[in-house]
């Protein structure tokens, strides 16, 4: 791939003991039809092997486990297998009353199917249940269940930052809470399936999943890519694929590219009819197909043979949807890659940078700007001049929601709810990733809500408002500006509550009520705290403050977590800070921290988002960008006590104690 893939085995490896007369590999196939409200068939296929020289009289047991591990229902049947065979046997269970599966409520069942041979249990084999209803109409766009709903989505790469592509389980699970709690319900894996343990998880915490498979088909995008060998593995690797991931309740949908080059009608259509013939319940896209003819699918014109269409980066300029559904009106559309815009954590820019016009990617090198301009969206500048001309360097995004390509992140927003047919976006992207970037020295492009470190940046909190109903404020930028005494900083509010009423060192400079955009004062700067007061129905209900920070002082740790078990797997996240005396974060600190650690954990990398810093992850040292670094530990498969310190030259060190626990 274009990305940063990874290399050796960076994903659980595992071995598994079977009785020769056991459940194929993947060998399960679960899903459901709907009779009534209260009753569905579970449809239940297994591909159960005999590797031994004789004939096999089984019985096939097959039991439905709710969430309690208790049987809801179960069937048994005889089955009888010929010498070295490999036999299909399908299985109907009537489930009455079931509990349905969404992102708000992942209810989930389990089915065992076990093998038995004169009473003896040979093979027990799970499979994961979750009971939902999907149907699609340009009218409604997508219902889950019978209720409309919009995918709130991003595009994640499989690294995670520091940890490269070996991502241990509580990386991850951190990673999708923190997506979880941002409002996000839905995960696109771009370009290509991720570990099995993913999907599990989306199981679980209630995530749909667009499943990617390529990120081109015939012609390589890089030198060494799948280009290389698609014509020979496409089968054999989709139906891999198919037959590991189809059980999930997760996954919503297939998708069988991104922005193919080259690509054409005949193999689409092809891959399309590979996915319906492997699990008919789902249906198929892929990124970046606009269906009037585009750079993304020159060979032809028309609607192609997706079954939703998926739109990437062009979706974002002026009339492109519109102008879709006028010459496709039954068509449903998803924003597979949208919107694409940049943030660096705690850069901050007063005027509007289009990537074009303020910093060209290569391809757009000498590209004319004004030719282009009514292509994209406007958005003002929140200053007539640039209030923070000290941000010189240009690989620094600007954390204010107007550094994009297109579109800003509401706007997009705004226009995805607008669009009956269009069922919900997929942002470009969830977290900062590896491997891709404009040019050097950067090592990444800035495009995530969250950094490479796992801390959100301000866009988080701005889809936070869009995507989620519990009260939330949060107020943008920091107060510490020293020099800019009297200056008019712009100062954002992002909400989902009625009103909110902004104070400077506790006297009010008034209540604007939120009408679906961003609230914006201009407020002459003065150190001390700014305060940000959300209502609803007249009631106060959250807030939001910044202080003035004053000179480093010491160096802060916090954990996500106090302890772990001895078992070589648990993970600690450690938010390194610089702070004054008083505890508040320097926001423009780049100390460098160094690290000792005593005990059971072992070092799994250390980063700091910073675009520009190419220090490896691997050593117990990194600067602080921005005011804050991380440092993330393993346990190993001793019990005992863990010590960090964290020193800086010239500041207070932090000390903490964690604990490992026997298993």
């Amino acid at each position: 791939g274009r990305w940063y893939t990874g290399s050796g085995i960076y994903r659980h490896t595992w071995i598994r003991i079977v009785n020769p007369i056991h459940v194929a590999y993947n060998g399960s196939y679960v899903r459901t039809k709907r009779n009534s409200d209260a009753e569905v068939e579970v449809l239940v296929d297994v591909d159960v092997r005999n590797q031994t020289a004789s004939t096999a009289i089984l019985e096939i047991e097959h039991s439905i486990l709710d969430c309690n591990n208790q049987v809801v229902a179960s069937t048994t049947h005889p089955a009888s297998l010929q010498q070295l065979d490999t036999k299909t046997i399908s299985s109907k269970i009537l489930l009455t009353d079931p509990m349905l599966w969404s992102p708000s409520d992942p209810y989930l069942y389990t089915v065992a199917t076990k093998l038995i041979r004169n009473g003896k249990v040979l093979d027990t084999y799970k499979t994961p249940l979750g009971i939902r209803f999907l149907e699609f109409s340009p009218e409604f766009g997508m219902k889950l269940n019978g209720e409309r709903l919009k995918v709130k989505g991003v595009c994640n790469h499989h690294d995670a930052g520091p940890v490269g592509s070996a991502v241990p389980d509580d990386v991850l699970r951190r990673r999708l809470q923190l997506l979880k709690e941002m409002g996000c319900n839905a995960i696109r894996t771009a370009h290509n399936p991720y570990a099995p343990e993913f999907y599990d998880m989306c199981d679980e915490l209630g995530f749909l999943v667009m499943d990617e498979m390529f990120d081109g088909w015939e012609a390589e995008k890089a030198e060494f890519d799948y280009g290389l060998y698609f014509e020979d593995l496409w089968e054999k690797d989709m139906q891999a694929w198919l037959k590991r991931d189809r059980n999930h309740p997760s996954i919503f949908m297939w998708s069988i590219g991104n922005e193919v080059k080259g690509a054409t009608a005949e193999t689409q259509k092809k891959l399309v009819d590979f996915c319906h013939r492997m699990d008919p319940t789902r249906l198929v896209t892929m990124g970046g197909h606009n269906p009037r003819q585009t750079a993304e699918m020159k060979a032809y014109k028309g609607a192609g043979h997706l079954d939703i269409k998926g739109f990437n980066g062009s979706a974002e300029e002026v009339g492109t949807l519109e102008k879709f559904h006028e010459n496709f009106p039954t068509a449903v559309a998803i924003g597979t890659e949208l919107p694409h815009s940049y943030q660096t954590r705690g850069v901050y820019r007063s005027q509007t940078w289009y990537r074009r016009r303020d910093f060209q990617a290569p391809w757009e090198r000498g590209a004319d700007w004004d030719s282009y301009a009514d292509r994209v969206f406007p958005i003002e500048d929140l200053a007539e001049t640039e209030v923070f001309p000290e941000e010189t360097e240009a690989n620094y995004l600007s954390s204010y929601d107007n550094a994009s390509v297109r579109i800003s992140v509401r706007q997009s927003w705004q226009r995805t709810n607008a669009f009956d047919f269009l069922i919900g976006e997929f942002r470009w992207g969830g977290f900062d990733y590896l491997g891709e970037s404009n040019y050097w020295p950067t090592r990444f492009h800035s495009f995530g809500v969250i950094d490479l470190c796992g801390f959100p940046k301000d866009h988080y909190y701005l889809l936070k408002s869009l995507w989620t109903t519990k009260p939330m404020v949060h107020l943008l930028p920091h107060w510490t500006h020293p020099g800019k005494e009297g200056v008019p900083i712009p100062i954002v509010i992002y909400t989902n509550c009625d009103e909110v009423e902004l104070f400077l060192n506790d006297a009010s400079l008034g209540m604007k009520a939120y009408n679906g955009e961003q609230l914006v004062w201009s407020v002459p700067y003065e150190p001390g705290t700014i305060q940000a007061i959300a209502y609803k129905d007249g009631k106060i209900v959250c807030d939001d403050l910044e202080k003035t920070a004053g000179r480093a002082r010491k160096v802060i740790m916090h954990p996500d977590r106090s302890s772990v078990t001895a078992n070589s797997r648990d993970v600690i996240h450690l938010e390194v800070s610089v702070s004054d005396k008083f505890g508040t974060m320097v926001p423009s600190a780049d100390n460098r921290v160094m690290f000792d650690i005593t005990g059971p954990a072992r070092l799994l990398g250390v980063e700091n988002g910073d675009p520009l810093d190419h220090d490896p992850h691997k050593v117990l040292t990194r600067k602080a960008f921005r005011g804050k670094c991380l440092l993330i530990l393993q346990a190993t498969g001793e019990p005992g006590t863990i010590e960090v310190r964290a020193e800086s030259e010239g500041l207070q060190s932090g000390i903490i104690k964690l604990h490992s626990q026997k298993k």
